[in-house]
């Protein structure tokens, strides 16, 4: 069931609970399970997920008009050029706290491809999942305690994550990499 639970949350875009979640409640349930296999299988559901999502947010590109477009395919060829770019942002994200379902709708947006992203975000989940085992057995009393994590802290994350699609859309990256100025595309009337 575990890997059933991650893989629908990495595919729904937004107000989701933290995977982690389901990983921890497993293992609150059943302490027997390979905290490593554990952390393996929900790695595993999270970037199969995660990578639909990308998928389905190429369909936005649609909606983007020319300048837009143009502008986030240079942001996109900007990661393509650096050695690891993908691979350790993507790493670096999936080991905070934020959701990232708003990351790989910004790479579905920019039309990334990159196993970097996969090997990544696989990586960087599975540590977290590790991680969150361990401590959470010195956070959490029980399984309840584990469900009713903060609504809040999920809402304000959620906006944080949203904020920052936009923020990456609405910048200017040609003028950005060209002239090293912040410029801002307006939306068209």
């Amino acid at each position: 069931f575990v890997f059933f639970f991650i893989f629908v949350l990495s595919i729904i875009p937004i107000l989701t609970p933290p995977t982690w979640i389901v990983v921890v409640s497993a293992y609150s349930l059943n302490d027997q399970l390979n905290p490593f296999l554990l952390s393996a299988i929900g790695a595993t559901a999270a970037i199969t997920g995660r990578m639909i999502l990308l998928q389905l947010s190429t369909i936005g590109r649609k909606a983007i008009n020319d300048h837009r477009k143009n502008s986030l395919d240079r942001f996109r060829k900007y990661l393509e050029k650096k050695r690891y770019g993908y691979l350790i942002g993507t790493l670096l994200f999936a080991l905070l706290p934020l959701p990232s379902n708003m990351l790989f709708i910004s790479y579905g947006l920019i039309n990334a491809k990159s196993v970097s992203i996969v090997v990544g975000f696989w990586i960087g989940r599975f540590l977290a999942y590790i991680i969150m085992i361990y401590v959470s057995q010195y956070f959490f009393n029980s399984f309840t305690e584990i469900l009713n994590s903060d609504i809040q802290t999920l809402l304000v994350l959620n906006i944080v994550g949203i904020l920052m699609t936009v923020f990456m859309l609405l910048i200017d990256w040609n003028t950005l990499f060209s002239n090293h100025k912040l410029v801002f595309i307006r939306p068209k009337t």
